[in-house]
Order: structure tokens, then C-alpha cells, then sequence
């Protein structure tokens, strides 16, 4: 029976991460695009799916508090036991390819940063500082009329 709901219980697991991987390449092409609103919208979409992904975890949490995959393949039989192998596999490599897509699409926002950046330096002039800096090396040497006409 507890193999059974660990096998539900990953392979839900198994389909949130799938669900999360999709949203990351959709991130990814809206991204390229810089389509903020789609951005906003997908990023909402993520939200959601990362708190179904925490109930689930949650629930996982509290049915199997002191049960291990490792202690649930011990006890399974011959085809529970490859199932629950195969969903394993299936979910590491979910995480890895997941972690790379994250890793992807924060390098893309980095460089959209670095790019809106460049873009507003660009655009922004150059002013004076609004605090007082000395320039000139010797302040008695000006180019400014006197106060005292010398030749009167």
C-alpha cells in the first residue's frame, strides 16, 4: 500500500517538475523576445506551479515523515521496485535539465540588465557634478576682470 501512494506520489511530483521545465522554455522564447507582459504573466503561471510543487512536497512530508526511497525499494517486489527506479531516474534528470533551463534564462535576464543599462547611459547626458570640485590648480590665476581697474 505505501508503495503505491510513493509511486503517486512521485510521479505527481515527476509532472509538476515537467509542467515547470515548460514554463522555462516558454520563459526562455519570451525572454529572447523581451516581452515583458508575457513575462509578467508566465512568471505568475511559475508561482502557481512552485506552490502546487510545495503542496505536494508537503504532503510527502507528512505520509512518508521517516520513510526513505531507499527504505521503500527494500521493500518493494520486482515490478513496484522498477517502477519506483524509474521514476527516480525520471525525476533527476527533470532536476537537472530544469536547473539548466533556470540557469539559462538568468544569464538571458542578466544580459537584458546589462543591455538596459547600457541603453539609459547612453541616452542620459553627461552633467556636472552637483557638488563643488575643484578644477583649476591656482585660484589666483583667473581670466576674469578685476574688480580694481589698475589703470585708473
Amino acid at each position: 500500500m505505501e508503495t503505491a501512494q510513493m509511486t503517486s506520489l512521485l510521479e505527481r511530483l515527476l509532472k509538476s517538475h515537467e509542467d515547470l521545465l515548460a514554463l522555462g522554455e516558454r520563459k526562455t522564447e519570451v525572454l529572447k523576445q523581451g516581452d515583458m507582459k508575457a513575462l509578467d504573466a508566465l512568471l505568475k503561471e511559475e508561482d502557481l506551479q512552485v506552490k502546487k510543487l510545495q503542496s505536494i512536497e508537503k504532503e510527502r512530508l507528512i505520509k512518508f515523515a521517516n520513510v526513505t526511497l531507499g527504505d521503500m525499494l527494500e521493500q518493494a517486489e520486482d515490478p513496484e521496485k522498477e517502477r519506483l527506479l524509474h521514476l527516480q531516474e525520471q525525476l533527476v534528470q527533470a532536476y537537472e535539465i530544469l536547473k539548466s533551463r533556470n540557469e539559462l534564462n538568468q544569464e538571458l535576464l542578466v544580459q537584458s540588465l546589462q543591455y538596459v543599462n547600457m541603453s539609459l547611459s547612453m541616452v542620459q547626458p553627461h552633467t556636472e557634478p552637483a557638488t563643488y570640485s575643484n578644477l583649476k590648480s591656482n585660484p589666483y590665476n583667473t581670466n576674469a576682470a578685476s574688480l580694481f581697474d589698475s589703470k585708473a
